[in-house]
């Protein structure tokens, strides 16, 4: 399945997606020693910096979007006093964020500052991630294209609140990306924690929900090896849209001993794959049948759930007692 394909199924209405690269990356950085950046004269007291807008020659409104959807990919969150937003740093001393919401297709308008010029506590969520993944190229447009259906969210939250309320527990999210799970309601940011390998993914849930308890960037095998979750054990663990298809052997044993009471889980259903074309058909076929496994495990049911089989199961107490 192609990434336009993923993208009808969650919104017909939104077109061919481009994915940014290190190719747009290189593009901006490059870019930005040709602008003419004005000094806000306003904000010379308060908060020195230099803007470029829909005035600034050389800056089409497409490249204003490119521009704004690099910085939120290649970026990482960063404070401005109580307002979090995700700041880009380049070699030269400068970072750049745009002052856009939701949707980077109106953004108008950059700014940049020194890097050492910071306002505030700066205790932002850490996204940095080691590696590039297939999904950071994609992040900018998932909410808006490629997140999960409408069938899909309902069915994901109806199964949740079959499980009980979680709203003030704590909750672990596998493979969190944008923060599917916090969309929901399933729990509030402040008792969340998501995991997941891809920075520009983790960038729009501390974007949306800056908040948020703790985000690892990184698998959740690393995240266990270095002790990053502690001794915390978790009211409910997910992995939604598909994400438990990601899972090792031995991260599918490690989730009994993470959750306390109940797991939400998914996996791409057969004949189904996430469109980024990074799983192989038997990976994807292991993930099934592991699935199941937890399931038989724990007297839960596989159901179909669009193109996910998901399980929705919250093991007897004796489970808990013997992990």
């Amino acid at each position: 399945m192609t990434i336009q394909e993923t993208a009808r199924i969650a919104d017909p209405s939104v077109g061919p997606i481009t994915p940014i690269t290190q190719a747009d990356l290189a593009w901006w950085l490059n870019e930005t020693h040709e602008l003419d950046w004005v000094f806000a004269v306003t904000y010379a007291e308060s908060a020195p910096h230099e803007y470029i807008c829909d005035r600034t020659a050389g800056m089409t409104p497409e490249d204003f979007v490119r521009a704004c959807r690099v910085i939120r990919t290649f970026g990482v969150p960063k404070k401005y006093f109580k307002w979090t937003r995700i700041y880009l740093e380049d070699d030269a001393g400068w970072h750049y964020w745009d002052m856009e919401g939701a949707d980077p297709t109106t953004c108008n308008l950059i700014n940049r500052a020194r890097s050492s010029h910071v306002y505030g506590a700066q205790n932002a969520p850490n996204t940095a991630a080691a590696q590039l993944t297939p999904y950071d190229g994609l992040a900018t447009f998932w909410d808006a294209g490629l997140r999960a259906t409408e069938l899909e969210r309902d069915a994901f939250r109806t199964l949740a609140a079959d499980l009980g309320d979680f709203t003030r527990r704590r909750v672990l999210d596998v493979g969190c990306g944008t923060g599917l799970t916090l969309d929901l309601g399933i729990t509030d940011a402040v008792r969340y924690t998501g995991v997941d390998r891809s920075q520009a993914m983790l960038n729009e849930l501390v974007r949306k929900y800056p908040l948020v308890a703790r985000v690892e960037p990184t698998t959740l095998a690393d995240a266990i090896a270095r002790r990053a979750l502690g001794g915390t054990r978790f009211a409910l663990v997910t992995a939604l849209g598909g994400s438990a298809s990601y899972l090792t052997e031995g991260e599918w044993g490690a989730l009994s001993r993470l959750g306390e009471e109940a797991f939400l889980l998914s996996v791409y259903a057969e004949g189904e794959e996430p469109g980024t074309g990074d799983l192989t058909q038997a990976q994807l076929a292991d993930a099934r049948a592991r699935l199941n496994t937890f399931a038989n495990q724990h007297s839960g049911r596989v159901e179909r759930v669009g193109r996910f089989d998901v399980i929705a199961v919250r093991p007897e107490p004796a489970f808990n007692l013997l992990r």
